[in-house]
């Protein structure tokens, strides 16, 4: 490809330079330009990529597409543009063959349940003979070669080739998560969706976006495109507030889906019932009435159910099958993932609930399971808003019994400063305890769980990591667990052992078992 190949795919570009200039690739990591490669400067929070492009020059970079017009002594190709962030969408659309034309884009967007809802899609797609790819908080699947994920939704050049390798494994669909930032950054620039879901709208990331009408507004733009396109749907949550405002906003375009518990929803749940076995519930759609039952628990998730049906409705399954296929959904790392046996005398669920509705919707669940009391572990995470600690605080506090704060990812944030922070939320001092040390406080409630208990270990799920002062740690909530059960219950075998040896050193000493034992063999004292 050369550079008047991706000319035209571009908005109103002013071009100086060779236009046969050879173009092979795209950066926007000026450590990563050379030969061959065009630099993009994009502008972030913390760091101006325009500041960049002399090193990128440096480097050999084939041309610079830029927000700023080239200065007088420019050598390199430029590409002046209003907005770089949509035109290195562009671009990457262009190099890697428009992947996304060949396939039907599922994307969720939402504070919680994203995660989760683009599992579910990504399952009932694959089940319903539509091979599909998933791009996720856990993990990439590129139509069955899995990679690691590096955002919950990666940059628009990152996108373009993960749906080209997509395309190339055979996938007919993708199920993605949208997250605010990538909205926010044009990071889905000109993807075409056959559905959207909106899951909910909760206080979070306000130390990017600052109030939660930008934050919704980031959220908007999902819908926004679906709107202007000739066909999609748009499967919303009518049950939550913002919701309900995107359905205002767009019920005139006739292709707004409405889920919930509400009286005539397109997608209805009723008849709810859930134990540690999973859910099962009576679905009302297209005027006719499905039995749904599904592996996952709690009131949550049959929002993510019916938001994953209603979507896998709209990108042609058939539903009745779409529904039986719902049983054998799996397990979501990390997303209320049981890892105590079914027999063990107290459960443990590990859950990346990470602001308060998360918590409070989670210690909900747990709640509706009976338990004879709640401990829940869980910590803050640094340099995000710091003003949802104390409301992460309050909502453990209101749905446990017993809190125990602790650590999430401090990263360059001071620990101490987080839970104090924190701590503010707490209106009962005597039902909460504070451990810095993560795996210390995991500890110490599996020490003090009682039989019939729920422990509730919140915040980062499926992470294996923990991120302290710019550094990440091994740290598997999931495998802490594990492991700190074995060491009590091994503990705890060598404790009763030992009683039982004392017992019978005991009953040695009395002299009416030694008369009781004469003649009589070993085995048989």
């Amino acid at each position: 490809m050369i550079l008047r190949d991706l000319i035209p795919h571009l908005d109103n570009p002013v071009v100086s330079g060779s236009l046969d200039t050879p173009i092979t690739g795209l950066t926007y990591d000026s450590r990563k330009a050379g030969p061959g490669i065009a630099f993009v400067a994009l502008r972030g929070r913390t760091a101006d990529g325009h500041e960049y492009i002399p090193t990128a020059i440096q480097a050999g970079a084939a041309a610079i597409i830029s927000e700023q017009a080239p200065p007088d002594d420019a050598k390199v190709p430029w590409v002046h543009v209003k907005f770089t962030r949509i035109a290195l969408a562009q671009a990457a659309a262009a190099l890697y063959g428009f992947p996304a034309e060949k396939l039907s884009i599922g994307a969720v967007t939402g504070t919680n349940g994203k995660t989760t809802s683009a599992f579910l899609l990504h399952h009932l797609l694959n089940q319903g003979q539509k091979r599909c790819g998933l791009l996720s908080t856990v993990v990439y699947d590129l139509g069955g070669q899995q990679v690691p994920s590096t955002h919950t939704t990666p940059e628009s050049l990152e996108i373009q080739h993960l749906l080209s390798q997509m395309v190339d494994n055979g996938c007919r669909a993708v199920s993605m998560e949208a997250s605010s930032h990538a909205l926010d950054q044009e990071r889905m620039h000109g993807l075409p969706i056959a559905a959207g879901i909106f899951t909910n709208l909760t206080q979070d990331h306000l130390d990017y976006h600052g109030t939660m009408e930008a934050y919704y507004a980031a959220k908007v733009r999902l819908f926004e495109t679906i709107a202007h396109q000739s066909k999609g749907s748009m499967i919303i949550n009518a049950d939550d507030a913002w919701g309900r405002k995107l359905i205002t906003r767009y019920e005139s375009t006739g292709r707004v889906v409405r889920y919930g518990y509400g009286v005539g929803y397109d997608f209805r749940a009723v008849n709810v019932r859930f134990d540690l076995t999973g859910t099962t519930f009576e679905l009302e759609a297209i005027g006719r009435t499905f039995l749904v039952r599904t592996p996952l628990i709690g009131d949550f998730n049959v929002y993510n159910s019916l938001g994953a049906l209603a979507a896998a409705h709209a990108m042609g399954l058939n539903l009745r099958e779409t529904v039986s296929h719902l049983k054998n959904a799996p397990q979501v790392p990390g997303r209320l993932e049981r890892v105590t046996e079914a027999t063990s005398k107290f459960q443990v669920f590990v859950d990346y609930a990470h602001t308060p509705d998360a918590i409070e919707n989670a210690l909900k669940t747990v709640r509706a399971l009976r338990p004879r009391r709640i401990i829940i572990v869980f910590g803050c995470g640094g340099g995000r808003d710091r003003t949802k600690r104390p409301l992460m605080a309050a909502a453990a506090e209101a749905g446990s019994d017993i809190c125990v704060l602790t650590s999430d990812n401090p990263r360059q944030d001071d620990p101490q400063v987080i839970i104090a922070d924190a701590v503010k939320g707490f209106a009962r001092p005597k039902n909460h305890v504070t451990i810095v040390d993560r795996r210390e406080a995991i500890k110490i409630a599996l020490e003090n769980a009682r039989a019939g208990d729920i422990i509730l270990v919140a915040g980062k799920g499926h992470e294996d990591y923990q991120e302290i002062q710019g550094k990440k740690y091994p740290f598997d909530d999931r495998r802490v667990v594990r492991q700190l059960m074995t060491q009590i219950h091994g503990a705890r075998d060598a404790e009763r052992a030992e009683r039982e040896r004392e017992r019978e050193a005991e009953r040695d000493q009395d002299p009416r078992n030694r008369d009781a034992g004469r003649g009589r063999p070993p085995f048989y004292r």
